[in-house]
């Protein structure tokens, strides 16, 4: 016996088993004898579970009130998995991945622990099966997945849809305050970057030195104490991870161009009065050691060689030799 009609079996055994009981209109009852010992086709079969719904829930209950959706206040939440990332848990979820390191005030998705509870910005709303309703009908209409759907309701992966009526979760997101961004920020100036806000640093005197942003993208990482030791650049992510090009800050020559232990694949360039620049974890270098590089100039692609977990750019400013933070001589 099918699950469909399974559930329509002992849906009727609730009832009394009297021929008397029946259901349907003054003209033509239908006696519960008759739905027993008849072979119902798909469509007399749906018919047949919309009649013991409405027998089950009178008139009365199944007023407008009582059909409404009903929508949780508590958000959906997930516990990483080795291997998980924020893209891959974002695209199962239909949340971008931006939204879920914002909702989650993570400024480093590419570390990512293990067993960490994530907060998803996605409510249940309860909803009930309408005639002809289908999992594939559900997801279209509420704009998900089947995937999400069975994930929300787990008795679907074994019964699926099986009376008008029924109710089932459907996603709904929660509205999530847009990222701000640090006055005076390239992020508000240059339409698709992305960048958390921080305080922003005392200003060094760069004097006539202008220090552009070497790559659009979102910054992961500040400059200052992390895990136990100085961070002494900033790292900064982008969605096109290698195909993302590395721009020289400001004009100046390469110094150093190959790979540096930790650093991985790195250029270094100096331009003169004690300045220099690290560019680190590239995944390709485009220029040689002794050449002469214009600002703004192609100096690689990001990548995530030497000691990164993930892509994204390291740069490095340093003064006579001293670290300093990148975002006070940015521009």
């Amino acid at each position: 016996m099918s699950s469909k009609k399974a559930l329509l079996a002992s849906s009727l055994t609730i009832c009394s088993a009297s021929t008397s009981w029946a259901v349907g209109t003054d003209k033509h009852p239908v006696y519960a004898a008759e739905l027993q010992n008849t072979e119902p086709d798909q469509d007399n079969q749906q018919i047949a579970q919309e009649m013991i719904y409405q027998y089950l829930n009178p008139i009365s209950a199944v007023t407008d009130g009582n059909l409404a959706a009903k929508v949780e206040t508590k958000p959906l939440t997930y516990q990483v998995k080795k291997g998980d990332t924020l893209y891959r848990i974002g695209l199962f979820y239909g949340v971008h991945h931006n939204q879920l390191a914002a909702y989650n005030q993570i400024t480093e998705p590419h570390l990512l622990e293990v067993g960490r509870t994530l907060n998803i910005p996605l409510v249940r709303k309860w909803v009930r099966i309408k005639f002809g309703d289908t999992l594939e009908s559900l997801a279209k209409e509420y704009k998900t997945t089947t995937g999400l759907l069975l994930h929300l309701n787990p008795s679907l992966k074994d019964l699926g849809i099986t009376y008008v009526g029924q109710r089932v979760a459907v996603p709904q997101k929660l509205e999530i305050p847009a990222l701000r961004y640090a006055k005076g920020s390239q992020a508000a100036k240059k339409k698709g970057r992305i960048r958390l806000a921080v305080k922003h640093p005392a200003r060094w005197n760069a004097g006539s030195y202008v220090f552009r942003w070497p790559v659009s993208g979102q910054i992961t990482s500040n400059f200052g104490w992390r895990n136990g030791r100085q961070h002494k650049g900033i790292d900064i992510w982008s969605a096109a991870k290698s195909k993302a090009v590395i721009h020289a800050s400001l004009a100046g020559k390469v110094v150093q161009a190959g790979y540096s232990g930790g650093y991985g694949n790195l250029v270094v360039l100096d331009h003169g009065g004690g300045w220099v620049t690290y560019y680190a974890h590239l995944s390709r270098i485009r220029v040689s050691k002794g050449e002469i590089i214009e600002a703004g100039q192609a100096l690689g692609n990001m990548g995530q060689t030497g000691n990164a977990t993930g892509y994204h750019l390291h740069f490095e400013v340093r003064r006579n030799g001293q670290a300093i933070n990148p975002l006070s001589v940015l521009k």
